[in-house]
C-alpha cells in the first residue's frame, strides 16, 4: 500500500521537449531516487515504481501545464517532497503544483480529456485577417474532415473534425497564431499538425508546414464546456 500518493503540475519545455514519454519516466524515477524518497512499487515479478502520466506529449511539442501521479512508501511534507525533487530535474521541467490525493481520487488517464494548444507558423504567402477567418470559419463548418495517417500497414483515413472543440486564429507579423482545443480519450485525438494540414488543403490557405512550433498550454477535464484542472478530481 502506498504511504502518500501525489500529483504534481509540471512544465516540459525549451530543451526538455526534446525528451521522449518513456524516458520522461525515467528521468522523474530518477530524480525521486536521487532526492532521496522512496517510491512504491507494483507487486509481482516485475515490480515497477507507482507513477503514471497524463497524455504523452509528441517529441519536439512544448507543455506548459502537464501532470503525473506518483505513489511514495512514506508520508512527507509537500513542500519538502517538491523541493528535493526539483532539484533532480533537468532544465525545462519545473514542479508548478503539487497536491496530495486521497485513496479513492480517480487516476490521470480517467479524467483527462481534452487540451489546449497554441501554434505558431509562417505564412508561405501574405495572408490577410479577413481571409484567415473565412478559412477558419469554413473548415469549422464542415460536418467531417476527413485525414490519412500512415503507418507501417499503410494509410488510414479518419475523421478529425469531432476532436476539434474550437479554433481560433490571428494574423501576426510573418507567422499565425493559432489556439486549439481538442478532445482527447482511449479513442485518441486530433494532432495539431493534422488540423493545419488539413486546413491548409481544404481552405487553400498558405500555411508553411515545415516552421510549425506547437505548445501545449494545459490538459483539461472538460464537462459541458467547462475546463477543470484535476487537481479539482484530487479527492
Amino acid at each position: 500500500m502506498s504511504a502518500m500518493r501525489l500529483r504534481i503540475a509540471y512544465t516540459k519545455v525549451e530543451d526538455a521537449k526534446f525528451i521522449a514519454h518513456l524516458d520522461l519516466t525515467r528521468v522523474f524515477e530518477r530524480a525521486i531516487r536521487r532526492a532521496g524518497i522512496k517510491m512504491s512499487y507494483t507487486e509481482g515479478f516485475n515490480p515497477r515504481p507507482k507513477i503514471s502520466f497524463g497524455f504523452a506529449l509528441a517529441v519536439g511539442t512544448e507543455g506548459e501545464r502537464e501532470y503525473v501521479d506518483v505513489d511514495l512508501e512514506h508520508e512527507l511534507e509537500l513542500g519538502d517532497v517538491l523541493g528535493r525533487i526539483q532539484e533532480q530535474l533537468p532544465s525545462g521541467i519545473r514542479l508548478l503544483q503539487g497536491s496530495v490525493l486521497t485513496s479513492g481520487a480517480k487516476p490521470l488517464m480517467a479524467v483527462l480529456n481534452a487540451a489546449s494548444y497554441r501554434i505558431r507558423v509562417a505564412m508561405a504567402l501574405p495572408i490577410q485577417e479577413n481571409r484567415l477567418q473565412e478559412a477558419i470559419t469554413a473548415w469549422l463548418a464542415r460536418e467531417h474532415v476527413t485525414y490519412s495517417r500512415y503507418s507501417k500497414k499503410g494509410p488510414t483515413d479518419k475523421d478529425i473534425r469531432p476532436w476539434v472543440k474550437s479554433l481560433e486564429g490571428k494574423v501576426q507579423g510573418d507567422e499565425v497564431i493559432f489556439e486549439l482545443d481538442v478532445e482527447m480519450g482511449n479513442a485518441g485525438s486530433v494532432r495539431p499538425e493534422e488540423v493545419l494540414a488539413s486546413l491548409r488543403e481544404l481552405e487553400n490557405l498558405p500555411l508553411d508546414l515545415d516552421s510549425l512550433h506547437i505548445k501545449r498550454t494545459g490538459v483539461h477535464v472538460s464537462y459541458q464546456g467547462k475546463k477543470s484542472s484535476p487537481f479539482e478530481m484530487a479527492e
